[in-house]
């Protein structure tokens, strides 16, 4: 007798499951790319990556739709999934996903990284959204250089 099992979900295939859960249940938008539009007041956007690198991705997308939940319709939701998300992490000099970029009429206000509980979201979102909006990180491409005629 042999056994025959069926592949289980991909992290990519949990993560889509993630994001349409998402869309349906707390009314988040997909970003089609890193040139869309944001509607004028508060946005946040949630910035994704492949689950298999970081775990913490399927997290945010489950504690962040909670953290917001306070806020009501005064913001606006978005998620990046992966073939977005590379793109706005460089626009808005991101290191690494998840993250949470804030907006204000389309203009960069701040952003928490990694993995948060739903009390410390709600603090730091309160803070960010009633303060200064923070200076955009620049993104620095890091490059290793090599010294031609060094001495090994």
């Amino acid at each position: 007798m042999s056994l025959h099992l069926e592949p289980g979900p991909t992290s990519l295939d949990r993560l889509q499951a993630a994001i349409a859960r998402m869309q349906a249940k707390h009314g988040f938008q997909r970003l089609a790319g890193e040139h869309s539009e944001f509607p004028a007041g508060l946005a946040a956007v949630l910035l994704t990556e492949d689950p298999q690198r970081n775990l913490e991705v399927l997290d945010a997308c489950v504690i962040l739709p909670e953290a917001l939940k306070p806020l009501g319709e005064q913001i606006s939701r978005h998620v990046a999934g992966p073939d977005t998300a590379p793109a706005m992490m460089q626009k808005f000099g991101i290191p690494r996903a998840p993250a949470v970029v804030f907006l204000r009429d389309g203009e960069y206000v701040g952003a928490l990284h990694g993995i948060r509980d739903w009390n410390e979201y709600q603090a730091e979102v309160d803070r960010l959204l009633s303060g200064p909006a923070q200076p955009k990180p620049i993104g620095i491409p890091v490059r290793v250089a090599t010294l031609q005629g060094a001495c090994a």
